[in-house]
């Protein structure tokens, strides 16, 4: 199918590229269908963004939070896994919405509220973790870069 969107104009999504998420996201919750797209084409990044196919000008920055914190842990119920049909065999795909502000070395990331996918039937769902470990807003780049105390090795 065919979506018009304000910053990326007409896109083409499969059936199978659809996130869907039946009680939407936090403060969004009438957008319940999405897409994920390259951030930036030809350029390999960690970002991507997260297109609602319902509104044209609404888009969300996501990133695997694991590429910033390798320990970062989210444990599901079982109730919370049937809530994503998540069966054995099944893969799940875990990202965070990030905030990009005018000065880009201070990206955060919410790890208080991830998206979970079940990529094998593309129902997904933002669940609010419980535990205090996690921020909503995690700095994704260390303290040194964002102060440009970052030294080069020869």
């Amino acid at each position: 199918m065919k979506y018009e969107t304000t910053r990326f104009g007409i896109i083409e999504v499969k059936e199978t590229e659809i996130l869907n998420f039946p009680v939407g996201l936090y403060g969004f919750e009438r957008e319940n269908h999405f897409t994920r797209l390259p951030f930036a084409p030809n350029v390999e990044s960690p970002m991507e963004w997260m297109q609602s196919l319902k509104t044209p000008g609404l888009a969300f920055v996501i990133t695997d939070p694991f590429l910033y914190v390798p320990d970062y842990s989210v444990k599901l119920t079982e109730g919370e896994k049937s809530q994503i049909q998540f069966q054995p065999g099944n893969s799940l795909l875990t990202r965070v919405i990030v905030t990009i502000p005018e000065n880009f070395l201070d990206m955060t990331a919410n790890l208080v509220a991830p998206l979970v996918i079940n990529s094998t039937s593309g129902l997904a769902r933002q669940f609010v973790l419980t535990s205090s470990e996690y921020d909503t807003r995690h700095y994704l780049l260390p303290q040194e870069t964002r102060q440009g105390k970052v030294e080069v090795s020869d």
